[in-house]
């Protein structure tokens, strides 16, 4: 599931036009349906409990275009348009779009089945949108009411609209709902107010895993098939379950506009040299793959009925996976009844042993990804870890998720404990400030903070290490015979800030010191002569990083023998008692350096291990890293804990730049500064426009650029973006290549795992490192290594040879399919640690300032940002109208961002603060004094006026005044008439 903003105004409009399919845009009262019959998409209908609360609109009743315009157009209410609390402010947020679809599996069996099996796809659909809707409003739903929005109060339901759609904007079949959610919920008392549109968007995932495990159960129930986990994938993305027995092929096939693009650019350069006799020029190339995009995304079909779509989609089907047959195969591999479980026996699932082993999975789960979570991180784990065991049944499903979560909150330590709602004094919270499950109204819903004692223990290791001393550490002379010696030897000159590292960390009597560098501020160059320390005095020096490219860069840089952080921790965990560890672990020993590169994206636990053995051998650990760029995808923080008890070395001089000016910018970004900007303005390094014109821009940088020889970099935040990036460039290479190709020709291509198609000549990146890929005795396949093909195999493998080393090796077609992508283009994470000349980044407003930071630091000469603001998110279905441009993972729906300038978003970005935080330090900020003081005097100040206002009516101002001071001098005291009565007591 997805969330965005509607605006206020035309901001719900793309939903009507959808089933709309008259020339006519007068709609009047009239049910979209009358303009359907058998064409177009389904009408919207009307959910949720909030409906009662409305007079003339019934649950499942056909939404109208009238009834859309005042609810969703001008926040009135739908029938009569009476107004519904406060005026809708123009311009601001009337609702938000929940937007549910199911995996691409669901999707391409639903459109090749039978109609009854079709129907219980869409069945089993609509029921999972109606248990995540049932889910929102039991646990989500709330409004806030008095001083500063304190009281988060709870309302009578949701008012939404549901429309389904059945196809994506080039065609495809794709099942999914847009639910329309109104911004305006009534309490309990019947006042409306807004949604509480923060707790919305915190519990995306848990809602969208609602949604999927639901459905998941339901179809299984009904039509027995399997899901299981979808090879592939990296580490930070959780695994996506698809449909057993359905063709990942003809999945590929449907999502398809990537391979479109590739396809018409080809056939247009085709067609340019018939034309002109020659091959285009690069001028021409860029013009002919703007052509391809536009023509494969400008406009959508006309409206068909779901008949004539499914004789095309079964024809689409038949020509993919070879015949008739062959989908009829694919639907009975894919559609078996279960097996009954066996009479009389318990299922495993009513065991309590069962509920722990489910909890415990949880429990690591969350340990892998984050130090500390929330009530939505426990739901959203739970629900995939019970879904994947495929045993629980749909009607007893939420209550077996309940008792995992509720084992899985016993096994861990609440950061943020709620206080008691009784006062010292016996004093009960009065009724009226409390939500009907008995918390304070005052108690933000799912705001505990929860960690594992695991997690705990592993920091306080690391930070209990940073207090170690020993003898063996170096005089200032040694290291300045060996400074002097690299610079005379190796021609290494360091600047001041990298000579008093060096110095400050080889003198140290601290075993474990931590080294914080700003992008571009030459570390790599220090590492290498802090290491040069150590080996003129005849100590081994290593190297250890969070990834396998990242330990790569490190060896090359510094000459030092290099590995990955997991591969010696699980070296080391997994040695039989009383043995050596043996391979990479046996360098380390009494007197090593170990440097810990990039330490920020290191998790917690690994790291506490890692520098456990170290220590425990005699080593001496040096962490460097930068606590202001990508955390770990894994829990962490604690590097920042680290600093705050023992300080750090600094590097304050950045030196990658070849503008100082730029160097500077870099600096005051890092800090959150948003006057970092003005550089980047003045410099005509930031560009706007839609997804389209974006994606287009940075391309169109990106290949000039490349073209004329400079090193650059192509960076999104997210896989989706860079899989359209990567699209984009390898249609202009196949236009280029086009003129030496006779008429007709087509080369060998393989369907790689980000659904484009690669072959010979293509840049691929590889996701999952293999040491059983071997380049030579000490290097690999790693993650993040790039590569051009060389030959594409008849089986679907991959020759290719590595861009860096230029060593050579086949990938085998499994491996292809699963863990290859093209790589003209990466996520920011990937380009973590690179360096180039210049960077074309994309930006979509929702990114914290250590990705924004991340991307601008990349570049020696320039770094460029496309920031995407797009005035409409029309991406399904039919049309009847103009449509915009935009991707279905687009943040903000048609007439919000229109509303903000560049400026404003940018700040939001800088003002995001994204920096991983520990869980001893969560359970610090928990406990503030600071903290609870302020939090202390809102409720006080907000509970007082709300007693005041039921006891005194409208001459409540007065009471206060009356009152006189307060606790503190410039809050008022509890009126006479409010401490004595009965409802509130003393307060």
């Amino acid at each position: 599931m997805t969330i965005h903003k509607l605006a206020a105004g035309s901001g719900y409009e793309y939903l009507t036009r959808q089933v709309a399919a008259a020339d006519s845009t007068e709609l009047g009262g009239m049910p979209l349906a009358d303009y359907y019959e058998a064409k177009g998409e389904a009408p919207g209908r009307w959910l949720g409990s909030g409906l009662a609360s409305l007079h003339g609109i019934e649950p499942r009743q056909v939404v109208t275009a009238e009834q859309m315009g005042h609810l969703f157009g001008e926040g009135t209410d739908p029938v009569s348009g009476a107004a519904l609390g406060r005026p809708q402010r123009k311009g601001g947020v009337a609702g938000f779009d929940l937007t549910f679809s199911p995996v691409k599996s669901v999707s391409a069996l639903w459109a090749v089945a039978p109609p009854p099996i079709a129907r219980a796809i869409e069945e089993a659909h609509e029921a999972a949108v109606a248990d995540a809707l049932t889910y929102v409003e039991r646990e989500v739903l709330f409004t806030r009411e008095g001083t500063d929005g304190a009281r988060q109060v709870e309302t009578r339901g949701l008012v939404t609209a549901a429309f389904q759609h059945r196809d994506t904007r080039a065609g495809d079949p794709d099942l999914h709902t847009h639910v329309a959610v109104a911004n305006k919920v009534q309490t309990l008392s019947g006042k409306w107010l807004s949604v509480y549109g923060s707790m919305l968007f915190a519990q995306t995932v848990a809602i969208s895993e609602t949604y999927n495990t639901a459905l998941e159960v339901r179809l299984r129930e009904r039509l027995g098939v399997r899901f299981a986990e979808r090879p592939g994938g990296v580490r930070e993305t959780r695994p996506v379950r698809e449909i057993v027995g359905v063709d990942p092929g003809l999945c590929r096939f449907w999502s398809r506009r990537r391979l479109s693009i590739v396809a018409t650019e080809r056939d247009l350069a085709e067609t340019f040299i018939r034309e002109h006799g020659r091959a285009p020029t690069a001028k021409e190339e860029r013009a002919l793959a703007q052509q391809a995009n536009l023509s494969t995304r400008d406009r959508k079909h006309d409206p068909v009925s779901e008949a004539e779509q499914r004789a095309n989609w079964r024809r689409e089907a038949t020509n993919v996976l070879g015949s008739s047959d062959a989908v009829g195969q694919m639907m009975r591999d894919a559609v078996t009844p279960g097996d009954a479980p066996p009479t009389g026996a318990l299922p495993r699932w009513r065991s309590q042993a069962w509920v722990e082993e489910v909890a415990e999975q949880v429990v690591a789960a969350l340990e892998g990804h984050r130090a500390t979570w929330q009530s939505w991180h426990l739901r959203a784990e739970a629900q995939r870890q019970v879904r994947a065991h495929g045993e629980v049944p749909g009607e007893l499903l939420t209550n077996v998720v309940v008792s995992v979560e509720d084992v899985v909150r016993s096994r861990l330590v609440n950061l943020t404990p709620e206080p008691p709602d009784r006062l010292e004094d016996g004093v009960r919270v009065p009724a009226l400030l409390r939500r009907r499950d008995g918390t304070s109204v005052y108690r933000r819903s799912g705001s505990d903070h929860y960690t594992s004692l695991r997690i705990l223990q592993a920091e306080q290791r690391l930070v209990t290490a940073g207090a170690l001393t020993s003898d063996f550490r170096f005089t200032h002379e040694e290291v300045e015979v060996s400074l002097r010696r690299a610079e005379v030897r190796g021609g290494v000159r360091l600047n001041e800030g990298q000579r008093a590292l060096v110095v400050s960390m080889a003198t140290s009597g601290h075993r474990l010191r931590v080294a914080l560098a700003p992008a571009g501020s030459g570390k790599t160059t220090a590492v290498r002569v802090l290491a040069r320390v150590w080996a003129d005095d005849g100590f081994p020096a290593v190297g250890l990083a969070p990834s396998a490219a990242a330990a790569a860069v490190l060896r090359e840089a510094t000459g030092m023998p290099c590995e990955t952080l997991a591969k010696l921790d699980y070296d080391v965990t997994t040695t039989p008692p009383g043995r050596d560890p043996r391979g990479f672990a046996s360098r380390i020993r009494a007197g090593s350096l170990v440097v810990i590169d990039e330490a920020g994206m290191a998790d917690t636990p690994t790291l506490a291990r890692v520098v456990g053995y170290c220590l425990d051998q005699g080593a001496t650990v040096r962490l460097v890293g930068d606590d202001q760029q990508l955390a770990a995808v894994g829990a962490g923080g604690v590097l920042r804990d680290l600093v705050t008890h023992y300080g750090a070395d600094r590097l304050e001089e950045v030196v990658r730049f070849t503008d100082p000016a730029e160097a500077a910018a870099s600096l005051d970004l890092r800090a959150g500064d948003p006057a970092a900007l003005g550089f980047y303005f003045d410099n005509d390094r930031i560009h706007t426009g839609d997804t389209e014109t974006a994606l287009a821009q940075a391309f169109d940088q990106w290949s000039t650029a490349h073209a004329a020889g400079v090193d650059a970099l192509m960076l999104a935040p997210t896989r989706e973006l860079v899989a359209d990036l990567n699209a984009r460039a390898r249609a202009a290479r196949l236009a280029a290549d086009a003129s030496g190709r006779s008429q007709g020709h087509r080369v060998a291509e393989v369907a790689l795992s980000d659904g484009n198609q690669a072959s010979a000549g293509d840049v691929v990146i590889t996701r999952r490192n293999n040491r059983r890929l071997g380049l030579s005795g000490t290097d690999w396949v790693k993650n993040g290594d790039r590569w051009t093909i060389t030959k594409v195999r008849r089986n679907g493998g991959l020759k290719v040879v590595n861009q860096a080393s230029g060593l050579s090796v086949v990938l085998p077609a499994d491996y292809v399919a699963d863990h290859v992508e093209l790589g003209y283009a990466s996520t920011v994470h990937t380009a973590q640690g690179l360096t180039a000349d210049a960077t074309y980044g994309i930006v979509t407003g929702t990114e914290t300032r250590q990705l924004l930071y991340t991307m601008l630091t990349r570049g020696r000469t320039a770094n460029h940002l496309h920031l995407i603001i797009d005035p409409d998110n029309d991406t399904c279905g039919t049309t009847r109208g103009p449509t915009g441009a935009s991707a279905a993972s687009d943040p903000v729906l048609p007439g919000i961002l229109e509303q903000l300038s560049v400026g404003p978003v940018l700040e939001e970005i800088i003002a995001c603060d994204g920096a991983a935080v520990s869980a001893t330090t969560a359970r610090l900020r928990g406990t503030s004094t600071r903290e609870h003081l302020r939090d202390a005097v809102t409720q006080y100040t907000d509970a007082i006026t709300f007693a005041a206002q039921r006891s005194y009516q409208g001459d409540w101002e007065e009471a206060l005044e009356a009152a006189g001071r307060g606790p503190l001098p410039w809050l008022p005291a509890i009126p006479i008439d409010v401490a004595a009565h009965e409802t509130w007591g003393p307060i």
